[in-house]
């Protein structure tokens, strides 16, 4: 590993032991429940209506787990694994919080060599994280890993675009610290674009069913970010397990 690499990893760790995930205008909080929406659509279209609560799900990249609260919240199953002490610690307060304890396990562990046996579970989600792993290939090839047979991994991430650096970073670093944007949050070089996702899942035998856009909407009268349009910023998608 270089310096360069060295002092981004410390970078990025140190973010993300003091992020502040449960702000109420965070918008990883603010979209948790729209995630969860697309994963629930995403397991029904492969196996059924109903099917979604029935689920062994791990989270990759579990981070303050708003996910794996929101998950549980429905009735899931749920692990999450995430390399950094202080989000787990703050993830374990907020499902315990939330009462739902029972539901969720929590480990300590990296993307690229995750702590569970082949096959261990039916759905893998891995929402805003591949762009912050250090070993895309690695990162994948586990995930197909831990992944059953027939099973689905869906993700989302951000495309290495001028538009997305321009966005995230020159704007939403600058003027969105509030909605959880902080500075140093986004490396554009870590960015990926949608043809590099597709060939390592392609090359560990996961089939794209769908990759699409994740663009700003409105939902119920309020901002979020929904399925469709342009992927020039962030998309999201899922594939499934030979």
């Amino acid at each position: 590993m270089t310096s360069s690499q060295r002092a981004l990893k410390a970078s990025q760790s140190d973010i993300f032991a003091t992020y502040d995930w449960y702000d109420r205008h965070n918008l990883l909080r603010l979209l948790a429940g729209d995630r969860v929406n697309y994963m629930a659509s995403c397991v029904e279209r492969v196996w059924g209506k109903g099917a979604f609560t029935q689920q062994e799900v791990l989270e990759v990249g579990c981070g303050g787990g708003l996910l794996c609260g929101e998950l549980a919240r429905r009735g899931l199953v749920v692990s999450g694994v995430d390399p950094s002490a202080g989000s787990l610690a703050g993830a374990r307060q907020y499902v315990d919080k939330l009462q739902l304890g029972q539901n969720v396990g929590l480990y300590e562990g990296s993307a690229e060599s995750l702590p569970y046996a082949d096959g261990s579970f039916s759905v893998v989600v891995c929402m805003d994280v591949l762009e912050h792993v250090q070993d895309l290939s690695a990162t994948v090839r586990e995930i197909a890993r831990v992944l059953a047979p027939g099973g689905i991994f869906i993700f989302d991430t951000i495309n290495r675009t001028f538009l997305a650096r321009l966005v995230l970073i020159w704007i939403g670093e600058r003027f969105f610290q509030r909605w959880g944007l902080v500075p140093g949050l986004h490396v554009h070089s870590m960015f990926i674009k949608p043809r590099e996702l597709r060939a390592e899942l392609e090359r560990n035998k996961l089939h794209i069913r769908e990759l699409t856009g994740f663009m700003p909407g409105i939902v119920e009268g309020r901002l979020t970010l929904t399925p469709g349009g342009f992927k020039s910023v962030s998309y999201i998608g899922y594939a499934t397990k030979e």
